[in-house]
């Protein structure tokens, strides 16, 4: 009897030691593997896990980083946007060619804003009123918004060399960028 107590015991002692550490792993997520990569990164190049390379990796990051934290509300609730390319390609294209235009320099952020809120707006009609599947009508947004940035912006790259907003983009705030500043708080 004993012999069978002590073996269902030691069972059910791995059981649960076995639980714990999928509960742990669980709760670790990606970390794990993201430790990996940067160790076999830094291995591979000793200048990875530097601050600067580390700050601008972010920076490169951060736009996507804010298109990722909307997306994960979309996700959330079982959607799925395809067009969020297209709509962020659209709103710069707005923001640059409103600075071009005379005294309106700093419109070109609200005008972006305004545009991508607009589209969005469009997509969330389409999908909760009109019923149409998410996956279609940003398919078909995807396509049509891409097709107005490209009309906006006449098939070329529109650009302007003394925008009055490229603090955004280029600037930081006590060393750390803007972008990065944005993404953060974002998220």
């Amino acid at each position: 009897m004993t012999d069978r107590t002590t073996a269902t015991t030691s069972v059910d002692q791995a059981a649960v030691r076995s639980r714990r550490l999928r509960t742990a792993l669980a709760a670790l997520g990606m970390l794990p593997v993201l430790v990996l990569l940067a160790a076999g990164f830094q291995f591979i190049n000793p200048r990875f896990l530097t601050g600067t390379n580390l700050l601008i990796v972010t920076q490169q990051s951060s736009i996507n980083i804010v298109l990722a934290a909307g997306m994960t509300f979309v996700i959330l609730t079982g959607g799925i946007d395809l067009s969020v390319g297209s709509i962020l390609a659209a709103s710069a294209m707005v923001a640059v060619l409103v600075s071009l235009v005379p005294d309106w320099g700093l419109l070109g952020v609200p005008a972006a804003i305004l545009v991508g809120l607009g589209f969005g707006v469009i997509n969330g009609l389409l999908i909760a009123y009109i019923r149409l599947p998410p996956f279609i009508v940003t398919l078909g947004s995807l396509t049509a918004v891409r097709g107005v940035a490209r009309l906006l912006g006449e098939d070329t790259t529109v650009f302007n060399s003394d925008l009055p907003f490229d603090f955004i983009g280029n600037g930081s705030l006590f060393g750390v960028p803007w972008l990065v500043i944005i993404a953060l708080t974002v998220v």
